[in-house]
């Protein structure tokens, strides 16, 4: 049995786009034994355990300082193992963190690694963090036998970091379509909003995000302003999620006037997103940079239309007037234009919620997406 490695910085309980992925495909592809070194985030979270098909080793005191000795613990850890197991290969969960530590473990151990990009930060957020290691960094991209890239944006990054002769291979994530479904009766999405204190005139607005300056929350409560108070459009914001700028965020929330429509209802779990979405109009995420967009991909299967921008991976799926409206950067008017767009046109809303949920059953289905990476795994098992 091939045996592999992964390297990932984060994993379950903490749950991303990339852990997300990891645990998706490796859920439908058990005929590989897979071993994963992540940080310990957390001090009451087990060393040792089995997730799914996957074998999770946890390095770190679960302070927060330990992701910063990650590669080092890593590593440490990863050549310990490979003297016990052999692996084939490693599987490298992004290029920062996963990516180091991968390449200094082929250095060592001459074991050939596959390397992932889900990261949805800027280039210039990017070199901001990598300057000073720019050498090893970019030869992340250059060592790798194979890059899977969830996007085009990421594999021209990819390039760009001089990664001109190696294969890469574009493989989105997908989305879980037994869970992003609608499910909830008319009298369950009733409760619901009343819960929130939604009124029946009130057009739903949600964005699944943390809330951190790349998603440009700013941008959509000042947006909620535009339409309460110059369309005339009575809105509700339901903000999912949680991160270091709730607080600023729920100051702005008062200055504009919005703190009664603006509901910061904090994380929620993987399994709760649905209902909010079944309750919701649109979907809203005006991000200044972003590697795929997989909450876009959730909401569009559930049937709620989204707005974004045209950055990063998002137009890999979103085409204006068809699968969604794009809106431009920092800029709250154009989000509220968009959104009125869909208030006011039904026939091109119903369009759009379609298309959207067509495209994510045909092309982000996980069961396919996994097949095609069980090819890739074999492939660098060769």
């Amino acid at each position: 049995m091939t045996k592999i490695l992964i390297f990932s910085i984060a994993y379950h309980p903490f749950v991303g786009g990339a852990e997300i992925a990891v645990k998706e495909i490796t859920d439908r592809n058990s005929d590989f034994e897979y071993y994963l070194i992540t940080n310990k985030f957390d001090a009451s979270w087990p060393d040792e355990e089995k997730i799914g098909n996957i074998n999770v080793r946890r390095v770190g005191n679960g302070k927060k300082i330990d992701k910063y000795f990650y590669p080092l613990r890593a590593f440490r850890y990863a050549r310990r193992l490979h003297a016990v197991v052999k692996f084939d290969f490693v599987w490298s969960i992004m290029a920062f963190y996963a990516g180091i530590t991968a390449l200094f473990f082929k250095y060592f151990s001459k074991v050939p690694y596959l390397l992932t990009l889900q990261s949805g930060d800027s280039d210039s957020f990017v070199k901001k963090r990598t300057w000073w290691w720019s050498f090893y960094y970019k030869r992340v991209y250059r060592q790798a036998k194979i890059t899977q890239s969830i996007s085009r944006y990421l594999a021209q990054r990819s390039r760009r970091m001089g990664n001109q002769k190696g294969e890469i291979i574009l493989l989105p994530n997908g989305v879980d379509l037994d869970v992003f479904q609608a499910k909830l009766s008319i009298e369950e999405k009733n409760a619901l909003r009343q819960s929130l204190n939604i009124q029946t005139d009130e057009f739903v607005l949600i964005s699944v995000s943390r809330l951190v300056l790349k998603n440009a929350i700013s941008d959509v409560i000042k947006a909620v302003n535009f339409l309460l108070y110059k369309s005339g459009i009575k809105v509700k914001l339901l903000l999912l999620g949680s991160g270091p700028d709730e607080k600023i965020l729920k100051t702005l929330a008062t200055k504009q006037g919005v703190a009664e429509q603006v509901l910061f209802l904090g994380y929620k779990n993987y399994a709760e997103i649905p209902k909010y979405l079944e309750i919701s109009d649109v979907f809203i995420r005006p991000s200044l940079s972003e590697g795929l967009g997989n909450a876009f991909l959730e909401s569009m299967a559930i049937g709620v239309p989204v707005v974004g921008t045209k950055v990063g991976g998002i137009p890999d799926f979103l085409t204006d007037g068809e699968t969604g409206l794009f809106c431009e950067t920092s800029s709250p008017s154009s989000i509220a234009l968009a959104i009125e767009k869909y208030h006011k046109d039904k026939e091109l809303y119903q369009k759009i919620k379609s298309n959207g949920q067509k495209l994510v059953q045909e092309n982000y289905n996980w069961d396919a997406i996994a097949l095609k990476m069980k090819k890739i795994f074999i492939k660098m098992g060769e």
